[in-house]
């Protein structure tokens, strides 16, 4: 039986994230046991479907999460599925608390778009295994927090202060993957990006 993974995707001003979904949509699919469906409406948060979904992918700006959307995918993640977080998924508004404290961080400011070498943390996790330190063209994200209780895989400079880029963080009985990366098309053509997000979605899938 496939494990189910939605994949809810919209963009903005700034971001092309329904390309980014479509993208995640075609990697996943040459991953055996796994099913991934693509919505533009954030709506399906609270329609019910959720619950037949074993990970939620969110390549989308958080800032207009209502309260029932807040809740329904904190009860998602403490009742044992997953959330993986891809960039602006940490863009959302400071009362959200419930949402910041599941994701792990709320993202504060970026630096300009420019190349930087993201730093591999752990070459031993299976999300980036067999990823050797890369550049990427992007924006660095800064986050308000180190997020706690994470495991850190991967991170960069900036202001001589280490950043997290990528990490996992248990919440109830289930698990958040959060990657900061992915602005634009520059970012999904990198390789190595697109492996920290298939191999992500592989182990929130627990697929070989």
């Amino acid at each position: 039986m496939s494990a189910r993974v939605l994949i809810l995707s919209k963009n903005d001003q700034w971001h092309p994230l329904e390309e980014l979904g479509a993208r995640i949509v075609d990697w996943a699919g040459e991953l055996e046991g796994v099913e991934a469906e693509v919505s533009h409406d954030r709506g399906i948060l609270t329609s019910g479907k959720l619950d037949t979904y074993e990970v939620c992918l969110l390549c989308t700006t958080m800032r207009e999460l209502t309260d029932e959307q807040e809740q329904a995918l904190v009860n998602f993640v403490e009742r044992g599925k997953g959330l993986f977080g891809i960039h602006s998924a940490t863009v959302v508004e400071e009362e959200r608390t419930r949402y910041i404290n599941l994701i792990g961080a709320r993202f504060v400011h970026h630096s300009p778009y420019h190349e930087f070498r993201v730093k591999i943390e752990d070459r031993e996790h299976p999300i980036t295994s067999e990823i050797d330190d890369f550049p990427i063209c992007d924006e660095l994200y800064v986050l308000d927090r180190q997020p706690a209780g994470a495991h850190i895989l991967a991170t960069a400079l900036w202001e001589n202060e280490v950043q997290p880029l990528v990490y996992t963080k248990s919440y109830g009985r289930g698990r958040v993957l959060y990657n900061a990366l992915g602005h634009n098309e520059a970012a999904y053509d990198n390789p190595a990006f697109q492996k920290l997000v298939v191999q992500g979605i592989k182990w929130m899938c627990d697929v070989k």
